[in-house]
């Protein structure tokens, strides 16, 4: 009695076979891996990072919850811009449905596309920002100069020790 025709005889065929059976599952956890780490790059539109998002997550056969999904999507996004997208948005934008943030995204590519393009969208806005919060620490700097400036002059009037 003899093996069937198609039977494993070697080792080689039968981690041929294993190899084959196992590929798609290797593949679906590395793509997973990688949506997981996805990053806006400084040159992209958020709208061409959510296609990517999109495909990978397809790709990878995710089956995410959609609020798991849009935290996903999100965690990938700098900090600096996710701070224009809740001033955008007038709130936190994590809140918003996964639909209302594609919007969201859709709608800034296209005010970013009519300024100049990706890169120099992402830089001016991060410029502005980070030259607004400058602002804004100088002011209290001065604020803060002022008050302790003030205090002084009033324990010297009203002759209290300092400690």
């Amino acid at each position: 009695m003899g093996l069937p025709s198609g039977s494993i005889t070697t080792y080689a065929q039968m981690q041929q076979v294993l190899n084959n059976n196992n590929k798609v599952y290797c593949r679906s956890k590395e793509r997973r891996e990688e949506t997981f780490r996805m990053k806006l790059k400084l040159d992209e539109l958020l709208k061409d990072y959510e296609d990517r998002f999109q495909l990978n997550d397809t790709r990878a056969n995710c089956t995410l919850d959609p609020k798991s999904l849009k935290l996903v999507l999100l965690q990938g996004i700098m900090e600096y811009m996710l701070e224009n997208l809740n001033m955008f948005s007038g709130g936190y934008t994590y809140q918003l449905s996964y639909d209302d943030i594609k919007t969201m995204f859709n709608n800034h590519s296209r005010a970013t596309r009519k300024k100049g393009g990706a890169s120099q969208g992402l830089v001016n806005s991060f410029l502005s920002t980070t030259s607004i919060k400058n602002e804004i620490d100088n002011i209290l700097d001065d604020f803060k100069s002022e008050m302790f400036h003030t205090f002084a002059l009033q324990m010297d009037t009203m002759k209290i020790k300092r400690k």
